[in-house]
């Protein structure tokens, strides 16, 4: 879920020395094992993210760090969105603690014409990029890096989140980018992984939840709550209305319906964190037929969540703050 007034916005473009990475390194760091303990391991990958994505959560619990979304400058034309894949050596995301509201694009340096040019295309569009990483396993420890780009063009409510064909060519680099300096900060640990046939996919997913995590709730309600929670961690919005009732309540004071809940819920762009933060506090079965995260009556000032079975399948029914 995405609002661009309030995405965070600062680039760092570094300088060959700072930046550049050879095949062999980018290979290393996503072939890579590190032989330390997690709070190393975490602690060196937590700052290798802050030196390029300040904005930030982090949840050493869980081992996963999920930057804010940072817009896309465009530097040179080598780091252009609308061909050219640039090299690791050639950018470098940094995210900063200001604020943007969508409007005109930057304009590259390099020529009257050719600013001229990129400026009026990115008048028009905007791309912004976020970042989950997870510390998984035992000893020795993987580092998996995700990126993941959405668009907004001038007049769109909300930016869109690009898959598949639409991927972006400057993606994969600035997620080798990352993956590099997190190695670097952790090069003394690493080993080198026995996984040379298993290249990443380009639509690479976090580790799914585990429904054995759910205790205390009918075994279909723990899978439906898992699922749910992996749409959320990846913010899949299309995926995600299929898990939500046609009646849902939304609001103590509004009338239920699904689609005046996700235009409400994607206009914030705490909604679906909340609700993923829900089900990861505990979540508490009331017979057989309603689930709600967390148990118990509805807190004032407290979010809860409940899921209740429709149609044969589990879907939300509920996502209200308490007054």
């Amino acid at each position: 879920m995405l609002r661009a007034s309030l995405l965070a916005v600062t680039v760092f473009v570094c300088g060959v020395s700072a930046c550049s990475a050879s095949k062999m390194e980018v290979h290393a760091a996503q072939h890579s094992l590190y032989d330390a303990d997690f709070n190393a391991v975490y602690t060196a990958t937590l700052d290798a993210i802050r030196s390029l994505y300040p904005n930030l959560d982090d949840n050493p619990g869980t081992g996963k760090i999920t930057t804010a979304w940072h817009q896309v400058q465009y530097a040179s034309s080598a780091d252009d969105a609308t061909g050219v894949t640039a090299t690791p050596s050639q950018i470098a995301q940094q995210g900063g603690n200001s604020s943007m509201s969508p409007g005109m694009g930057s304009v590259p340096a390099g020529g009257a014409g050719g600013a001229a040019g990129m400026g009026q295309r990115l008048a028009y569009k905007k791309y912004y990029i976020r970042f989950e990483v997870a510390v998984l396993g035992g000893r020795p420890w993987r580092v998996k890096v995700i990126g993941h780009a959405a668009s907004w063009d001038v007049g769109a409510a909300l930016p869109t989140e690009l898959h598949g064909a639409a991927r972006p060519p400057w993606l994969t680099p600035r997620v080798e980018a990352l993956e590099v300096e997190i190695y670097r900060k952790m090069k003394q640990y690493a080993l080198a992984a026995n996984d040379e046939g298993s290249g990443a996919a380009a639509e690479d997913e976090m580790p799914k939840t585990d429904p054995a995590s759910f205790k205390d709730v009918p075994a279909d309600a723990a899978r439906a709550l898992a699922a749910l929670k992996d749409v959320l961690t990846k913010r899949d919005i299309d995926s995600l209305r299929g898990d939500i009732a046609d009646d849902v309540v939304w609001s103590l004071g509004g009338a239920p319906g699904i689609d005046i809940a996700m235009a409400t819920w994607q206009a914030d762009p705490d909604t679906f964190d909340q609700m993923a933060k829900l089900i990861d506090s505990g979540c508490t079965a009331t017979g057989a037929k309603k689930v709600t995260c967390p148990g118990g009556d509805l807190q004032s000032g407290q979010y809860q969540l409940v899921i209740e079975p429709r149609a044969g399948a589990w879907k939300v029914t509920s996502f209200v703050k308490g007054e």
